[in-house]
C-alpha cells in the first residue's frame, strides 16, 4: 500500500511540474502577435428560410425521367447503390428512365451545374442517395 502511495505522489508531482513547465509557452501564446482567426457561430438563426411547395407526387413512374445522384458521401467517386437501383428499375420497371449522376464535391457541396442538367431537362423525380 506504501508503495502505491508513493507512485501516485511522484505522478502528482510529476503532472504538476510538467504543467509548471509549460505555462511559459501559455503565456507566450497569449502575447503573440500573431493574426486571430474568426469564430463562425454554426447555430441556426431565428429567421426561417423561405417556405416553398413541394411538387405533387407523381402517380405513376411509367414513362417518367428519374435522376438517381450519388452524394459522393464518401469522396469517392460514388458508390454501387445507385447503380443497383438503376439496375433494378432496368429490370423492373423498364418504362423507367433512369439517369445516374455523382454530385462533384462532397456531399455537402453545392453541384449548380447538375442542379440545372436536372432542371433544363424537366426531371420528372429525383432519387438522392447518401451510401457507403
Amino acid at each position: 500500500m506504501k508503495i502505491r502511495g508513493l507512485i501516485l505522489n511522484h505522478i502528482l508531482i510529476a503532472l504538476i511540474l510538467s504543467c509548471i513547465l509549460m505555462m511559459p509557452n501559455i503565456s507566450a501564446a497569449e502575447s503573440s502577435s500573431d493574426k486571430l482567426i474568426t469564430v463562425m457561430n454554426p447555430a441556426v438563426r431565428e429567421m426561417l428560410a423561405p417556405r416553398v411547395d413541394l411538387p405533387s407526387r407523381l402517380t405513376s413512374l411509367e414513362g417518367k425521367t428519374i435522376y438517381l445522384v450519388d452524394m459522393n458521401y464518401e469522396g469517392i467517386d460514388g458508390t454501387p447503390v445507385m447503380g443497383e437501383i438503376q439496375a433494378w428499375f432496368k429490370e423492373n420497371m423498364p418504362g423507367v428512365k433512369t439517369i445516374l449522376r455523382i454530385k462533384k464535391g462532397n456531399y455537402v457541396a453545392d453541384d449548380p451545374a447538375l442542379w440545372k442538367e436536372i432542371s433544363d431537362i424537366k426531371a420528372d423525380g429525383v432519387i438522392m442517395g447518401v451510401a457507403g
